[in-house]
């Protein structure tokens, strides 16, 4: 995937935004370029290093919105493999800045020929952005809406070590992105003036991106530097007036459909986030309410298995934050058990890949499978639907929720999306930790407080568990998924790996053996065991394994680990804040009302006894 396309880039004469981008490009490549000619002293190479990252730094936001897959794959991606989501198969091993600064900062010795080939491979992309930003010229709100996504770039991101892992100076380089943004707002006032309100709110602006580079310099630990307070009353402060300055220049926002509604005061909320955008059915103008309501008797109603026995609420209870309690679930007809543990549907709209191995790329899918596994529901939709048609109450819901089918409302379809809209309704993000986020102080204590900067910060947790979801779902553009290699064991003694493929089940990339998708860790106080075969019974085991580096930590091998191999150095006190701070994320609120009864099937009575929530 080359440069991403913009319906509103034209080509025209540079505004003075363009011609800075374009200067800061070329300082870029000159850097690279001095780096690769003096690459025989090391000093030299990490101070080369240093300035192309400062460079880098003040058009990161530019890069990652006209490049994002450049960004990803070649200049400033993971210290991991990334495996494309576009390209089936498609494997690329660390490269661009995280390599080049494991070279130089690992305390390895020095591999000149790759970090040579490094540097040179940069060049070539950094030359390639130049040329193509030379024909390309973007509508000023199209800065503004950049600037807002890299703000959720350095809270998600930059401030959780997710780059810069070995210098650990992404304090600096966070400062540096908001100096290259004041840089950019002073342009917009020499365009726009300052009459009337615009003072005011070009003045607000300065003030809150001078406050926030203060709190950088004045605690510039990565480690302990709270990464909290400068995200709640620092970056929130700079993206209100970001959006009250669009709105006073008069600018339209973007129409294109995206994770992020931009036009919010505030950036981490659930209003934030754009439900719609995690769906295949975007554009659905039919009634999702009542498809939800419906959806929620289907996911209650073991009629849809085999045996009408068996219902969703089976595995996913809502008393165990719709997990089931089990270290794996049942299989169908009792019949032994499942290979693996069941995830919690609380937030799961927000992604783009279900199940450990992530196989489905839609609810709907997902639920499609569900049904259709023989260990799981036993069950066919086709076969689901002569059933429901049996019921003319269920007739009658379906009509309701799907007029546009009208006699065929109970269909494949509607029974997928009927339930994919109640599992889109399971959304709890007003845990205490949520409301500390908006501004309420009393909500948090300091040791919560410091578990959340442990968790972002020395113990890395964040880097794959992204704020503010938590999961593996990869802002600030959330389009695809993270997946680890953690060496999870096969049993709590910690002394083998666990067979479970993962991953590799459904992509056969040698590489993603024992891969799994990131889950989150909201509501992981209520959804004990733990990892994808629920081999650990409460969280210290969970952090225990991590603290120890994983697999490869605990002495067996590994192939392709991705957490880091060291111990985390973390003390008694440290991991118990860790484990304060994810209980700060529990929210089940409103999520646990029942259905007070199913619908009746006149012709088949020996149907209506089942029980909701089925038998097991």
């Amino acid at each position: 995937m080359s440069i991403r396309e913009h319906s509103s880039a034209v080509v025209e004469e540079k505004s003075g935004f363009n011609q800075y981008v374009l200067q800061e490009l070329q300082l870029v490549i000159d850097e690279l370029k001095d780096f690769q000619s003096g690459l025989g002293d090391l000093d030299q190479s990490k101070e080369h290093y240093f300035k192309t990252r400062q460079y880098y730094k003040h058009i990161e936001f530019f890069v990652e919105h006209i490049a994002p897959v450049q960004a990803k794959y070649q200049i400033n991606g993971a210290l991991v493999p990334k495996f494309s989501e576009y390209e089936e198969g498609f494997v690329v091993d660390p490269c661009g800045f995280q390599r080049i600064e494991e070279i130089l900062f690992s305390g390895e010795e020095i591999d000149s020929k790759t970090l040579e080939h490094e540097v040179v491979d940069l060049i070539v992309v950094f030359q390639e952005l130049k040329n193509a930003c030379l024909s390309i010229a973007l509508d000023d709100h199209i800065y503004l809406e950049m600037f807002q996504l890299q703000l959720v770039r350095i809270a998600a991101m930059n401030l959780n070590g997710y780059d810069a892992t070995f210098t650990k100076t992404n304090l600096q380089e966070t400062d540096e992105t908001l100096a290259s943004m004041s840089e950019l707002i002073k342009r917009f006032r020499l365009k726009y003036g300052t009459k009337g309100e615009l003072k005011a709110r070009f003045q607000s602006l300065n003030e809150s991106i001078l406050n926030a580079r203060k709190c950088l310099k004045k605690n510039p630990d990565f480690d302990t530097f709270n990464r909290l307070d400068f995200i709640t009353f620092y970056i929130e402060e700079i993206n209100l007036n970001l959006v009250l300055l669009h709105r006073a220049l008069s600018l339209p926002w973007s129409d294109h459909k995206q994770a992020l509604r931009l036009d919010s005061e505030r950036l981490f909320s659930k209003e934030t986030l754009n439900p719609q955008f995690f769906s295949i059915y975007y554009s659905d103008a039919s009634d999702l309410e009542k498809q939800a309501a419906l959806g929620k008797l289907l996911f209650y109603d073991p009629i849809l298995s085999a045996n009408n026995e068996r219902a969703c609420s089976s595995c996913h209870q809502p008393d165990k934050a719709f997990t089931d309690g089990l270290k794996t679930s049942q299989a169908f007809n009792k019949d032994g058990f499942l290979e693996r543990n069941a995830p919690s549907l609380i937030n799961v709209l927000y992604q783009k890949a279900f199940f450990y191995d992530g196989k489905a790329y839609q609810i709907e899918q997902q639920i499609r499978d569900v049904v259709h596994n023989e260990r799981e529901m036993g069950s066919k939709l086709s076969e689901v639907v002569l059933k429901l048609r049996k019921s003319r109450e269920y007739k009658a819901l379906f009509e309701e929720a799907f007029t546009i089918q009208k006699d065929a409302a109970i269909s494949e379809y509607a029974i997928q999306k009927a339930i994919a809209e109640y599992e889109k309704t399971l959304i709890a993000m007003d845990s205490r930790f949520d409301r500390y986020l908006s501004g309420d102080r009393n909500a948090l204590n300091s040791r919560e407080v410091s578990g959340y900067n442990l968790f972002a910060g020395k113990a890395l947790c964040g880097s794959c568990h992204f704020f503010p979801l938590f999961n593996g779902t990869v802002p600030p553009y959330f389009m695809d998924s993270e997946y680890e290699i953690l060496g999870t064991p096969q049993t709590k003694e910690n002394r083998s790996l666990d067979p479970d493929l993962g991953r590799y089940k459904v992509t056969y990339v040698e590489k993603q053996k024992y891969a799994f998708k990131t889950p989150t860790v909201r509501n992981s106080e209520l959804t004990a065991p733990y990892m994808h075969n629920g081999v650990y019974s409460d969280l210290n085991q969970v952090l225990d394994f991590y603290k120890k580096g994983g697999g490869e930590g605990l002495k067996y091998p590994v192939p392709n680990q991705t957490l880091p191999f060291d111990s985390l150095q973390l003390s008694n006190q440290e991991q118990q804040d860790i484990i304060l701070f994810l209980k700060t994320l529990t929210d089940t609120s409103g999520l646990n009302q029942r259905p007070f009864k199913l619908p009746r099937f006149e012709t088949m009575p020996e149907w209506n006894s089942r029980i909701w929530g089925g038998n097991y």
